[in-house]
């Protein structure tokens, strides 16, 4: 898949560069819909992530603790999915739920809180109804914690690992981590109901969603050598949508993460989008150029974009 979940061109593909220079933020801005992502792939993409989760069920985990806020998430998704999404329906009477999705042949009925009433996790479930990571944030002690997730395009990455860690260990080798902690200050002051969006970025080699650690035999090798023939198609700019919802019955916050390819040849059709990742790429501060592993490939992909532009 050359861009997971959607189609390229200014205004459609999620361009992550606001400013000609980049430097470590929370960037996050009030969310707008719609908040779940729905592309020409939408069906192969949902296949994809089942397909992995299947074969290795580690893409999930959840504290036992978290089962309300695991609740809350699968009426929060499924709602929000039926709201954005036509032909979908998430039907209530009481407790009781009926999800619909006949485009994928889906009938689900459910009692919220009954274990018994869905063949799997509400979280699973929920994570198989949508494009994006699920990821499930508690609160407590004024702190967030990794509770809860089904995660299958991490970048670089891994849920199991990460899982239970705080919101602060979470961040630890990010660069500026000042900035994480006042972000998870600004998220705990979150209202039921609030949600935030904001852009993460960086560029990888192929149209591979998953680039989590979980997958790296599959990846790492070809980028520790980087073995590149054709810049233009090989090499991708990741964008990824993130969206930061503080749940309305249990309080924790639900980050979704969705992941967008974009090969540097449909970069390069945009010649404001190609001047900009030059310009970012030429002035990125060396702790940041580590950190998303932009040195070699960085240069290579500002140096094809410059001969591309000429």
């Amino acid at each position: 898949m050359t861009e997971v979940g959607g189609a390229t061109g200014e205004g459609a593909y999620p361009f992550p560069l606001a400013r000609d220079t980049y430097r470590i933020s929370a960037n996050v801005e009030p969310a707008s819909a719609p908040m779940l992502h729905v592309g020409a792939d939408h069906a192969d993409v949902l296949a994809l992530r089942s397909r992995i989760l299947d074969a290795e069920p580690r893409r999930f985990v959840a504290a036992p603790h978290a089962a309300a806020a695991s609740w809350d998430a699968l009426v929060w998704l499924l709602d929000r999915t039926a709201r954005e999404q036509d032909g979908v329906s998430l039907e209530r009477d009481g407790l009781r739920y009926r999800w619909t999705d006949p485009r994928r042949g889906v009938e689900q009925e459910f009692v919220f809180g009954d274990a018994s009433t869905l063949p799997e996790h509400p979280l699973t479930f929920a994570g198989r109804q949508v494009e994006e990571d699920v990821v499930v944030l508690g609160a407590r002690d004024d702190r967030l914690w990794l509770d809860a997730g089904m995660v299958v395009f991490a970048s670089v990455w891994s849920l199991a690992f990460d899982h239970g860690m705080s919101f602060a260990e979470l961040h630890g080798p990010v660069p500026s981590p000042e900035v994480f902690a006042r972000a998870e200050r600004f998220l705990l002051r979150m209202q039921p109901g609030d949600a935030y969006r904001r852009l993460n970025w960086g560029l990888q080699l192929d149209d591979r969603p998953d680039l989590s650690l979980d997958a790296h035999p599959a990846w790492g090798p070809r980028r520790a050598r980087l073995e590149v023939h054709d810049v233009g198609s090989e090499v991708h700019l990741r964008t990824e949508v993130q969206h930061l919802v503080r749940l309305p019955m249990s309080g924790a916050v639900l980050f979704l993460i969705g992941v967008r390819l974009l090969p540097l040849a449909e970069v390069a059709t945009v010649p404001a989008w190609s001047a900009r990742l030059v310009s970012v790429l030429d002035t990125l501060p060396e702790e940041v150029r580590s950190y998303k592993d932009l040195g070699v490939l960085g240069s290579m992909a500002a140096d094809w974009l410059r001969r591309s532009s000429a």
